[in-house]
């Protein structure tokens, strides 16, 4: 675990727990899951798939991000194009309905709305698919929208990101650094690139970073779920590994906002 925190924010100010948020980010996939099968068992029409052009993705999601934020502007990125090539029931689909979860839900700092968006998408859209898959290190199958989101959520946290760059002339500012968050949780993950890029949060500068992740973000999903279109998906990534580790719905940074005071499960 590291120890160092390199968010620039006072933690004893924080309203809530990065372990009680991490468990509310490992069990999002359950809860879209259970979600969609009770809707379909209420005979809710399904959300068919066609092959996305993850560029197109990226773009529409990068340019949606400047009027309604992450997680809205992540699953537009996807749905709009779906609603042209597929119509129904993308067409309908009410986009803004996700708006609420911009800035770590109503600006809680929690899990980032990128993910609420792209996981919503991905529950929907695999939700009709039974099968479950294999994971790396070969422990119980899992299903296989489980799966897709928990290999977004560990993009999100481990890549060196932003990697979007937008067309010449969309740019509103240039960005300078990358940044790893180790961590879905907006306020760690914006609060570190911050620090590195050297700018505070109520600026374009920042705005502009969250609008690229936006877009990495959207495309990455878009990548996954062409490959699960295609039958060529595997996992990445071990869901819930950390929980089946440390006993406990958790991460692997506590270090860095807890200190020596890292909630702990009975063993």
């Amino acid at each position: 675990m590291k120890h160092e925190c390199e968010c620039d924010v006072d933690r004893r100010k924080l309203l809530i727990g990065a372990s009680a948020v991490a468990a509310g980010a490992l069990v999002m996939s359950n809860s879209i899951a259970g979600f969609v099968s009770n809707a379909q068992a209420s005979g809710v029409t399904k959300y068919p798939y066609k092959k996305l052009d993850e560029q197109e993705v990226g773009r529409i999601a990068y340019e949606t991000y400047f009027t309604k934020f992450c997680a809205e502007t992540t699953i537009t990125g996807l749905f709009q194009p779906l609603a042209k090539s597929v119509g129904e029931p993308y067409a309908s689909f009410p986009l803004g309905s996700l708006f609420w979860a911009h800035g770590g839900m109503m600006g809680w700092g929690t899990a980032c709305g990128t993910l609420i968006g792209t996981g919503m998408a991905i529950g929907l859209i695999t939700s009709g698919d039974a099968t479950k898959v294999t994971t790396p290190k070969g422990r119980a199958p899992v299903p296989v929208g489980d799966a897709i989101i928990n290999d977004v959520i560990a993009y999100y946290a481990n890549e060196s990101l932003p990697k979007y760059v937008p067309a010449a002339g969309k740019e509103q500012y240039k960005v300078k650094n990358q940044s790893v968050s180790d961590t879905p949780l907006c306020h760690v993950s914006v609060g570190k690139w911050m620090k590195k890029e050297d700018v505070k949060f109520f600026g374009i500068e920042r705005k502009e970073r969250c609008a690229r992740i936006s877009a990495d973000i959207a495309m990455y999903t878009a990548k996954l779920l062409n490959e699960w279109a295609a039958g060529t998906y595997k996992p990445r990534n071990e869901p819930l590994a950390n929980a089946l580790n440390n006993g406990i719905t958790s991460q692997t940074n506590c270090g860095e906002c807890h200190g020596a005071n890292v909630p702990t499960a009975k063993s």
